[in-house]
């Protein structure tokens, strides 16, 4: 009896110290992840043309591939993908990118140096209009070394490409050459990537359908078979879907919904910091936010963003002023430029000839995508009201706002959430005049060359020095308005594993499996 004792203790004591020596499940291969879409998809352009919007772009994360990629937060480390290695050479001016070799695309073509440089010079032809172009300004020249050696010379030392190529909305995304010239302007319809998942059906309104690549480069991904995205733009109805079972991950989930998700034991609701901001940007193409004076009385003291912050997200996150959220590194606070006085904001107005006989008149715009940018709409246009401004809230389907604003600029003032960033960088593809992505009209030579100077600036610290300046001028400027920052939620089965949790940035599939 004393023996078979000895042998069950040994026994529990293996399997105590082998769950502390890390013994995990293995990953299962197969299955159907569905997934609730809150929009409709726009187009997957691969950055060559105006920005797409969030929704399509995490759908996109995992058609294509970039040259590399970033680790999950919070370590957020720079790592190879479609480029194996790379070298920095001239202090900063010359890259060598040397390639996975034996990659396909989609459509049987071959990933080489040649398909690398062709999407290069695609996002720097000034008539592709890509909306990354910003970014890329200082490229001089990519070359083709060989098959599978790619070289990139900048004009001037740029230390951080490659966090720009890993980290900034997926870098450069690898699209087939094929695919663009068979078929010509709806190319972008039809996505050609070396990525994990390939598009088997598109129906709009309804689903998108990406399968497994069979020929995927990382060896052994993706582990799952199919990624059903259903677009279930009712936020309760989704909420519905996945505390019954009938879908199995929600992409976007708003404030509202967070409460009921997050006391179920089946169910696991995601989120951290914010690192991005609710803005109320206001156009400086359209009288009067040409003129400073509007900008402060509208974006600046005529905004109670505090009582937003409590009233809107319930304190999840705080009141903003800077274009940068807290939790970017390097941004500044800067609250105490534009308490809220009413009183103040009437006064510039005043100034501009607005009276309550003349009445400053605005239409906000609000994509759908979130009931509670709605909410938060609502209460901006009250607090417009306490100022002398009519402000009208106009909703739109998500489609139709990426095409009005990020395609056509097309507005007055926008309510909305916004990409969430690493660095000042990142934002800067809106700081620049006559750019796809200058959204509110900036035109400052001013701000530009303090980007460049940022850009060229070896030292972390005296990058931060510059940002801080820059941060200060688009505040004191009003450039860009922002109000809070923004809470971000996803949520899923608790059947669904090892899901990487981007916090907006990404949505990557390929490691994700589903316990049987």
């Amino acid at each position: 009896m004393r023996m078979h004792w000895l042998l069950a203790l040994g026994l529990v004591g293996m399997l105590v110290m082998g769950s502390g020596m890390g013994w995990t499940q293995q990953p299962e291969y197969g299955g159907r992840l569905r997934i609730a879409l809150p929009t409709d998809v726009t187009f997957f352009n691969a950055h060559q043309g105006p920005a797409q919007g969030s929704h399509t772009a995490w759908i996109a994360n995992n058609i294509f591939n970039s040259l590399l990629t970033l680790t999950p937060p919070p370590e957020r480390k720079v790592v190879p993908e479609l480029a194996k290695s790379w070298e920095v050479l001239d202090a900063g001016r010359t890259y060598v990118f040397r390639l996975v070799e034996g990659v396909k695309f989609h459509d049987g073509t071959d990933f080489d140096a040649r398909a690398a440089q062709w999407n290069f010079e695609r996002i720097l032809d000034p008539e592709v209009k890509s909306w990354i172009r910003p970014y890329y300004e200082q490229v001089q020249q990519v070359e083709v070394i060989d098959q599978y050696t790619l070289r990139i010379r900048m004009q001037e030392p740029f230390a951080i490409l490659p966090m720009v190529l890993a980290g900034y909305f997926q870098g450069i995304p690898m699209a087939s050459l094929k695919s663009y010239e068979t078929h010509g302007k709806e190319w972008a319809r039809h996505p050609s990537g070396t990525g994990p998942y390939m598009l088997q059906e598109w129906e709009p309104g309804r689903h998108v359908i990406l399968v497994k690549n069979p020929h995927y480069f990382k060896k052994g991904l993706p582990y799952i078979d199919t990624l059903e995205f259903r677009v279930m733009k009712e936020p309760f109805a989704a909420s519905m879907a996945l505390r019954t079972g009938q879908i199995d991950f929600i992409m976007r989930v708003p404030l509202q919904q967070v409460p009921v998700l997050e006391g179920r034991r089946e169910i696991q609701v995601l989120s951290a910091a914010s690192v991005a901001p609710t803005v109320a940007l206001l156009n400086m193409r359209v009288k009067p936010f040409d003129d400073v004076r509007a900008r402060r009385a509208v974006g600046g003291y005529g905004i109670d963003r505090a009582k937003i912050a409590t009233l809107g997200f319930d304190g999840r996150v705080g009141p903003l002023v800077s274009i940068l959220p807290r939790g970017v590194p390097g941004a500044i606070d800067l609250n105490e430029l534009y308490p809220y006085r009413p009183d103040e904001a009437r006064r510039l107005l005043q100034e501009l000839g607005y009276s309550a006989q003349n009445p400053l008149k605005v239409n906000m715009l609000v994509p759908n995508h979130d009931n509670t940018l709605v909410d938060i709409a609502s209460l901006l246009r009250d607090q417009m009201a306490r100022i002398g401004v009519e402000a009208k809230v106009k909703v739109l389907e998500a489609i139709d706002w990426v095409d009005r604003v990020l395609g056509k600029h097309d507005f007055e003032m926008v309510v909305s959430n916004w990409a969430n960033v690493i660095d000042i960088n990142m934002r800067s593809v809106s700081f620049f005049k006559g750019g796809q992505s200058n959204y509110t009209g900036i035109d400052d030579p001013t701000l530009e060359a303090m980007m460049r100077q940022w850009r060229r600036t070896m030292d972390p610290e005296a990058r931060n020095v510059i940002g801080a300046k820059m941060q200060r001028l688009i505040a004191d400027q009003l450039y860009w308005v922002s109000v809070t920052g923004y809470p971000f939620f996803q949520a899923h089965r608790d059947y669904v594993r090892d899901y990487p949790f981007y916090n907006q940035s990404y949505m990557f599939f390929e490691k994700v499996w589903l316990e049987q």
